[in-house]
């Protein structure tokens, strides 16, 4: 059956229509996708599942829990719960001049509650013993040049550590030496930038690898695991 010449080229004009109207569809959702910020699509999870905490305290608290991958450390501390001393550890911090953490991203953790056991602010004793820890995740923020997304756990006061699946007594979180940090990266690539940093003297301590978060201290000595 012979079939005109113009009805020939307006099924192409047609078919061509289509095509370019499904390709504009497909990158109107992929633009939307990707405008999402990456916070709300990591905390896409189902409503029955409850957050699990983890263990940052070293080699020493054998292996870790399972680890939703929506979770960290610990639950997301609730906001705005009053903590003693706040005002003059904030002072302190103020003093030791981060470049990139802040003091308020540094004592937040502190407010977590489990189990109806509320954390607390490090004893003023200890406070000097986080500085060396804080000023090697600081320069770690600075050459990743990446922010960092979340301290997840930094000082825990006995009680609290006692009822974090994993934790061991004496971690270095008691000693208020270590913290549990996610930074706008992989874990892994955090994990090499403070291996790289620990091999240049910058600070002796531990360095751990978890499936969502680094570990690090300042014990003294050089300690590395991976819990991947």
């Amino acid at each position: 059956m012979n079939i005109p010449r113009s009805t020939l080229q307006r099924r192409r004009f047609l078919r061509s229509g289509s095509v370019l109207a499904l390709g504009t569809v497909s990158t109107l959702l992929a633009a939307r996708k990707l405008s999402q910020p990456p916070r709300a699509r990591s905390l896409a999870a189902p409503a029955s599942r409850q957050p699990v905490a983890g263990s940052g305290s070293g080699p020493e608290s054998g292996p870790p829990p399972s680890l939703d991958p929506v979770w960290e450390t610990e639950p997301v501390p609730p906001l705005g719960r009053p903590l003693e001393n706040e005002e003059s550890y904030n002072d302190f911090l103020l003093s030791l001049d981060l470049r990139h953490l802040s003091p308020g991203e540094i004592i937040d953790p502190h407010r977590g509650v489990a189990d109806g056991i509320e954390n607390t602010l490090p004893p003023q004793h200890l406070w000097e013993k986080l500085a060396p820890t804080l000023r090697a995740a600081d320069e770690i923020r600075e050459r990743l040049e990446l922010p960092l997304r979340r301290i997840t756990s930094g000082y825990r006061s006995p009680r609290y550590n006692a009822i974090i699946p994993g934790a061991v007594r004496g971690s270095y979180h008691t000693r208020n030496q270590a913290l549990d940090l996610i930074y706008f990266c992989s874990p892994r690539k955090a994990f090499q930038m403070a291996l790289q940093l620990r091999k240049e003297g910058f600070f002796r301590g531990g360095v751990g690898l978890y499936p969502t978060f680094i570990h690090l201290d300042t014990r003294g000595y050089a300690a590395t695991w991976r819990r991947v």
